[in-house]
């Protein structure tokens, strides 16, 4: 009887994990795009660029648009300042200037990781919507005052469809 039980329990326990997986599966926002650039050396000269090309096809959906960056322990600051060109499909461009925190005020390291590898994430474009169907370039260099950033491992470029509030949809 005891062993009878056990099954039991084992196949339900089964089946709640399972559902609670598809039910974790189907509330993630769908990712839309996601790239790495991997820097050599773990050095981003400023004059070095990150490009990223996107093929948005369905401009419906409202999107997250944002960047991962990868960095250890000898990044020397705080923070990076980004400057960011996006080309639309039809030619237009846009140009972003933005800051990026890597560290609390009290020195602490932001995002997830250790010190050889922290990885940090930054909401650049919340919730927008992409007007033309086509390719998309994301030209990205580093804006500090520094020809090398040292300790720099990787930036991507990662866009996502946005959760929308009810009254929205």
């Amino acid at each position: 009887m005891t062993d009878h039980l056990i099954r039991r329990v084992i196949k339900s326990s089964r089946l709640w994990g399972l559902l609670f997986l598809i039910s974790f599966t189907a509330c993630n926002r769908g990712l839309v795009f996601e790239d790495k650039h991997e820097l050599a050396d773990h050095r981003w000269h400023k004059d070095s660029l990150a490009v990223f090309a996107p093929e948005i096809e369905d401009t419906s959906k409202v999107v997250n648009i944002g960047f991962t960056l990868q960095h250890n322990n000898n990044y020397p600051y705080s923070n990076m300042w980004l400057f960011v060109d996006v080309k639309g499909p039809e030619g237009q461009l846009q140009t972003d200037t933005m800051e990026f925190f890597l560290a609390e005020p009290d020195g602490r390291w932001l995002g997830q990781g250790n010190d050889d590898s922290r990885s940090v994430n930054w909401l650049y474009k919340p919730g927008v919507k992409l007007r033309n169907p086509g390719s998309y370039e994301f030209s990205v260099r580093q804006g500090m005052r520094r020809d090398v950033l040292e300790g720099v491992h990787s930036l991507s470029l990662w866009i996502e469809e946005a959760e929308q509030k009810e009254g929205l949809k």
